[in-house]
């Protein structure tokens, strides 16, 4: 399901579970859209790829929306696959059976230019400070507001995520010390890694504890410390080495039909965007709080500079494809790489 870019990760295995026809199709026969005028409610239908591991996280959000709208917006959140499976949420967004998705634009990259590159490439960002800037100040998430626009879509704000960093069973300081191993990687990082000579091959995670438990692999880049404590992986692997090839490691995205905003109160339009905006915020900061807490299950080491600095030139490449598929996004990459100039992350 994921596209060339750097892998989606979640707190836990990603356990996305398909309905049946039957109840997809029942559930899609709600009514499609509200019209809501002052004072009456806005009912939203909204599914997101997570699993059942998210439950009270989207609770919060639901009930923050009903908070802030004296109960006129009332959301429905479905988890991943029980209305469509996630790699249509997309499709089936822009027709108007959905009203909202919790999304990752990396499902959606065949069918969306900026996707790939909005759901985050190797080294394109390397701290929330330069997310943050990316999209507010440099004007990525006004391209990206357009860009999904264009495709009948209302595009929120981004929701950035935690950690994406190296864990071997033996200590790494440099790249140099990765040349004699194998990693998973997905295939854009593996890109990268190949310029240094760094032999990788790519399995999915359920496959992870195995495949170091009998040296398979030699290493994974996949998330964060939580992720991995999660996954157990700490039982076989404690080196964890901080790459800064992508931090958030993974930017996923709430999005609306447009006619169905449209149909919507100015008023609830803020509403809903002020709340998810704050929601967003809160829940970067859960992904943080749950990697300290188990950073201490790990050996933590940092790749130096003048590494990072040879990723960043090594990353070009990944780059460079996704500026070709469109003149928005290679705006978009123009963008990234003028920001990596001006940290000094690039000549």
């Amino acid at each position: 399901m994921h596209n060339n870019n750097v892998e989606r990760h979640h707190l836990k295995p990603l356990k996305v579970a398909l309905a049946s026809l039957a109840l997809a199709g029942s559930a899609l026969a709600f009514p499609v859209a509200v019209q809501a005028q002052d004072g009456e409610v806005v009912q939203i239908r909204m599914q997101r790829y997570t699993g059942t591991e998210e439950d009270a996280i989207f609770q919060r959000y639901k009930d923050m929306l009903a908070e802030a709208s004296d109960g006129r917006i009332q959301l429905s959140i479905f988890r991943g696959g029980e209305l469509v499976p996630n790699d249509q949420m997309f499709t089936t967004l822009r027709s108007g059976t959905l009203q909202a998705i919790y999304g990752y634009g990396g499902y959606w990259g065949g069918q969306m230019d900026t996707g790939v590159l909005e759901s985050g490439i190797p080294m394109a960002w390397t701290s929330l400070e330069e997310a943050k800037e990316l999209w507010n100040e440099r004007g990525l998430g006004e391209l990206l507001a357009e860009n999904y626009a264009q495709q009948g879509i209302h595009y929120t704000v981004p929701v950035f995520g935690g950690k994406f960093d190296l864990l071997t069973k033996e200590p790494v300081e440099s790249l140099a010390d990765m040349s004699e191993l194998k990693i998973r990687a997905t295939p854009s990082v593996a890109a990268v890694l190949e310029h240094f000579d760094i032999p990788t091959v790519y399995i999915p995670p359920q496959e992870f504890y195995i495949a170091l438990s009998t040296n398979t692999i030699d290493g994974l880049i996949y998330g964060g410390p939580y992720d991995y404590s999660v996954l157990k992986l700490d039982e076989v692997a404690t080196h964890y080495t901080e790459m800064n090839m992508l931090y958030p490691g993974f930017v996923d995205n709430v999005l609306v039909n447009q006619r169905f905003w449209e149909q919507m109160p100015e008023d609830l339009q803020a509403v809903f965007t002020e709340v998810t905006a704050e929601w967003a915020d809160y829940r970067h900061q859960k992904f943080v709080e749950w990697n300290e807490e188990a950073a201490h299950r790990f050996d933590i080491t940092q790749l130096p500079e003048d590494d990072i600095l040879a990723m960043t030139e090594a990353a070009q490449d990944v780059w460079d494809t996704e500026a070709e598929k469109s003149e928005v996004a290679a705006e978009a990459i123009e963008m990234i790489r003028q920001m990596a100039r001006d940290k000094g992350r690039l000549d």
